[in-house]
């Protein structure tokens, strides 16, 4: 399950991406609005359709983790950016 981002979070974390993984500048990404393929939150989720190589993809990761958000595949070089929700104990 995932749960998504306030605009605000999703626009920070783009930006950081930007600034920090530069093999991503111009690639194809998204803020997926409530009710998107499915999602059944409030919010956003965040949309990347590029080739990953391991530079790009160790800088994401860097930046992902250090927000507390997680990379899924949708398909191909298509990727999906959002917050796991947090198993209740």
């Amino acid at each position: 399950m995932v749960c998504s981002l306030k605009r605000e979070e999703a626009i920070s974390v783009l930006k950081q991406l930007f600034e920090k993984c530069t093999f991503l500048d111009g690639h194809y990404l998204a803020l997926m609005p409530v009710g998107y393929a499915g999602l059944m939150t409030k919010g956003y989720q965040i949309e990347i359709k590029c080739t990953l190589d391991e530079e790009t993809r160790t800088c994401m990761q860097d930046i992902l983790m250090k927000n507390g958000l997680t990379i899924k595949v949708k398909e191909t070089n298509t990727f999906i950016i959002y917050r796991p929700i947090k198993a209740k104990k």
